[in-house]
């Protein structure tokens, strides 16, 4: 045969690439995995599921599982299962789980199927032989997820005693192993939470925390056991302070379980800040710090760890909220704007509304795993602005909260936009035109109508109308008698009446409906002790509130003021100074300025007075102080 022409060669061969064209290899095709499925196993299939269509599951699940042992599947086994579980067999779906594992022994799906089965039918005792089995043969990552779930199960369990009794066996063997010592460290100690023992969970979190100083773990169950352990008894909003501790250096972990709550908190911090003492700590763990020292009126603390976490992610709009919502507790105005303005160029009118965290649920699960901002994270500008109006409003800048509060939309308009307009109102002297607002305002749910009546009562003390503000109360507490927030809001306006026998009988109603509301107690001692009454009993009132709630720097002034008042002016001094340090608070600035003037130090206690009334030169406590002490301002 006569060879083809060239060109006619040319065309027929592959074509080259241009020079200049790098050669890229093709990427090879994937294997074929050809089904299993061949003509009987699909006739029988057809089968099961034409019968389960005809509602005869039981039929249904035998066919699955002669298919399923044929062929030794996990997904044949797991349909059996699947078939006796939606049609309510119980017992059917237990022998089906148990003809798997017993036909595939190495199968960790069989045995957490059965694992999970045996939970749901609250037969634990027959759970713990797969549960065991399954620990054993998990790959380490899988086997550190399966630890770190018991106490959520255990949580569960209608016997919670008898599941954490077997839990703990199942993961004892797992303490040592540098795969799973944290993992089951963390969870004994979760598991000792659950049976109130929040000294030895301590300990497992400690004993966690020195496996591997970077885990995050420990350090969630150590602010867990923080929040367990912090005292928050409801405080009606409108008279509720807010208050914070300065940081501490961390001290030395303790070498047993601590007893004392005031300990106990105090070590459980020494973990997190541990962790947080490492270069770059996840910020987010900072944010769920701040969360809990906020529970302990510790806001000052709050803010600092805030301030550092929006540092590190600079992108996170709920951390500029949150830093600027403390800010504006503590009354640093310029300092909450700043932040504020940070989170409303981060801000969207799409997102949900913000709010805070949840105090009662569990840190592990609060914070978010490390990453970018999501969704979670974004705040609505509408908040936003409300809270750069309340800024304003505490520089008193009334036009500027006029402003930012223009730019909230009708729909945005909730009750604390309400309150704030009203409020704004009532300084221009329009009280009535102010209530009438709050009073109008549609409120359906009832803390919704709690909130209208505690910023009526707010608006009424505001104006120094106080016997109308108790006028309010008292005819709410008729209403509600049992409801604590409002007893202790009208024993606190009985207080500025000098209503001493009405104020302390309501704060004792609050006491005998929560006797271990620490705020109650703190008042009715600081109460006693402001007025040098039965000092002896104020101080024992004062002392329970701090053994209640030992970082709350306005009780630590309580305890200062009453030792003030039996004449221990050292003790006094040191105690104020630890308030104020935690606080710059002015009426605690105007009691260390006493007791420092009481101790001599004179200069310094006039500085101090100074400060105080360039911060806040309204207020009346430093006012007196200053004029019983001959302080110029």
């Amino acid at each position: 045969r006569a060879p083809a022409p060239a060109a006619s060669a040319q065309a027929a061969a592959p074509a080259q690439p241009p020079a200049s064209v790098p050669d890229v290899a093709r990427p090879q095709a994937p294997a074929v995995h050809n089904s299993d499925l061949d003509g009987p196993l699909l006739y029988q299939l057809l089968l099961a599921e034409f019968a389960l269509r005809d509602n005869q599951p039981g039929d249904a699940i035998e066919l699955e599982l002669q298919a399923a042992r044929h062929h030794k599947d996990d997904a044949l086994y797991r349909r059996a299962f699947q078939i006796a579980v939606e049609s309510g067999a119980g017992d059917k779906a237990l022998s089906v789980v148990k003809a798997w594992r017993q036909a595939m022994p190495k199968s960790t799906e069989a045995a957490r199927t059965q694992v999970q089965l045996l939970f749901a039918l609250d037969r634990l005792d027959d759970a713990m032989e797969p549960l065991q089995q399954l620990l054993a043969m998990s790959a380490p990552a899988e086997r550190v997820a399966l630890i770190a779930s018991l106490p959520r199960a255990a949580q569960r369990a209608p016997d919670k005693g008898v599941a954490i009794r077997h839990f703990d066996a199942a993961i004892r063997p797992y303490l040592e192993s540098p795969d799973t010592g944290v993992a089951a460290r963390v969870a004994l100690g979760r598991m000792r939470m659950i049976e109130g023992q929040p000294a030895a969970a301590l300990d497992d979190a400690t004993q966690a925390q020195a496996l591997d100083p970077k885990a995050l773990p420990p350090v969630l169950l150590a602010l867990d056991i923080m929040n367990t352990l912090t005292d928050t008894p409801p405080v009606p909003a409108a008279a509720a302070a807010s208050s914070a501790a300065s940081a501490a250096p961390a001290a030395s972990a303790p070498a047993g379980p601590a007893t004392d709550t005031s300990a106990l908190l105090s070590h459980s911090e020494d973990v997190v800040r541990r962790y947080l003492a490492q270069p770059a700590p996840e910020p987010l763990v900072r944010q769920a710090y701040a969360g809990v020292l906020a529970a302990q009126q510790r806001l000052s603390d709050a803010a600092a760890q805030l301030r550092l976490a929006a540092e590190a992610r600079p992108q996170q709009a709920r951390l500029w909220l949150g830093l600027g919502e403390i800010e504006l507790e503590l009354h640093h105005a310029d300092e909450a704007e700043s932040a504020l303005r940070q989170a409303l160029a981060l801000s969207t009118d799409d997102a949900p509304a913000a709010s805070a965290p949840e105090a009662a649920g569990s840190t592990a699960d609060a914070v978010p795993e490390p990453g970018d901002a999501t969704s979670a994270d974004a705040v609505r500008a509408s908040h936003v602005r409300l809270q750069l109006a309340r800024a304003a409003e505490l520089r008193h800048d009334d036009a500027a909260a006029e402003k930012w509060l223009a730019g909230i939309g009708p729909k945005e308009a909730d009750l604390q936009v309400v309150s704030l307009r009203a409020s704004l109102l009532a300084r221009r002297g329009k009280l009535d035109e102010a209530l009438a607002m709050i009073r109008s305002a549609p409120a359906v749910t009832p803390p919704e109508q709690r909130y209208k009546l505690l910023t009526e009562v707010q608006l009424l003390i505001d104006q120094k109308k106080l016997v109308e503000a108790r006028d309010v109360l008292a005819q709410a507490n008729k209403e509600t008698p049992d409801d604590v927030d409002l007893l202790y809001q009208e024993a606190m306006v009985d207080e500025r009446l000098d209503r001493l026998d009405d104020m302390e009988r309501l704060l004792r109603r609050v006491l005998a409906l929560q006797p271990r509301n620490s705020q109650a107690l703190n008042a009715l001692g600081y109460s006693l002790a402001d007025r040098n009454l039965r000092l002896d009993e104020a101080l024992g009132l004062v002392e329970q509130a701090h053994a209640l709630s030992p970082g709350d720097p306005f009780i630590v002034d309580s305890l200062g003021w009453v030792e003030y008042r039996l004449g221990h002016i050292d003790q006094a001094t040191t105690l104020l100074s630890q308030a104020y340090a935690s606080r710059k608070d002015t009426e605690i600035a105007a009691h260390l300025g006493e007791a420092l003037w009481a101790a001599g130090k004179r200069d310094e206690a006039t500085r101090l007075l100074r400060d105080a009334h360039k911060a806040d030169a309204g207020n009346e406590v430093l006012r007196q102080t200053m004029a019983r002490l001959k302080v110029t301002p």
